[in-house]
């Protein structure tokens, strides 16, 4: 009996350390995520800027179009063009480390479809990932001699973004999440955390340290996914 009522008690202890963990996590989650949503609507509606620059998202899971996060990325910079808030839209990112080729093109044919003129597309198809696409969209913003832009992400993105690059000629604008049922919150929660580790990861390591990472990581999952 002593031995049972010793096991229960550490069996309660555990789940007593996993609750006050998960609750600290979840109240850190709450406030990082009230904090983005403060930074956007700080944000200036009546921007005007000479191009937006749309970070690229995901992709569906055959990686043959846009995923739903892209789509809404590409809709926020639609709707900036319409409402003559841009005069051209950067596409950055989506190049393949594996395959060895860029994918940005999924955004323009997006965007022509939606009736966005090809002649006020531009298109990057090197970059891989936020620190390469600030790069590219650099060389892009110079060489079309560009005064003002406005970075266009999903709002998680967005804020590092912001934290990342210190530019007085930079703008953020972004969509609104949709949450109404678990499985939004539970992506919610990961991204979160996601975001956290980027943070990390961006501060503490050189950019090419961190480059190398992220490709190591990508090739390790596709591996991974070829298995399963």
């Amino acid at each position: 009996m002593k031995n049972q009522w010793t096991n229960n008690k550490g069996i309660v202890l555990i789940i007593g350390i996993f609750t006050f963990v998960l609750a600290i996590d979840l109240g850190m989650v709450f406030i990082y995520y009230q904090h983005v949503q403060d930074f956007l609507l700080d944000q200036p509606e009546n921007t005007q800027a000479d191009a937006g620059i749309i970070f690229f998202g995901d992709y569906t899971d055959d990686q043959t179009s846009l995923g739903p996060d892209s789509k809404n990325r590409a809709k926020t910079a639609i709707k900036l063009f319409e409402e003559g808030k841009v005069k051209k839209i950067i596409c950055v990112g989506g190049y393949n480390l594996m395959e060895w080729k860029g994918k940005t093109h999924f955004m323009r044919q997006f965007l022509e479809r939606n009736n966005i003129p090809k002649s006020c597309i531009i298109i990057d198809s090197l970059s891989f990932n936020t620190i390469t696409n600030w790069r590219e969209a650099l060389k892009i913003i110079e060489h079309e001699k560009f005064d003002q832009v406005i970075a266009i992400s999903s709002p998680l993105h967005i804020y590092r973004i912001s934290c990342m690059i210190d530019s007085k000629n930079l703008d953020y604008a972004s969509y609104t999440y949709s949450l109404h049922g678990i499985n939004e919150y539970w992506q919610l929660f990961l991204d979160i955390h996601h975001e956290w580790v980027s943070h990390f990861l961006s501060f503490a390591l050189k950019d090419d340290v961190r480059n190398k990472m992220v490709y190591s990581f990508n090739a390790i999952m596709n591996e991974i996914k070829k298995i399963f």
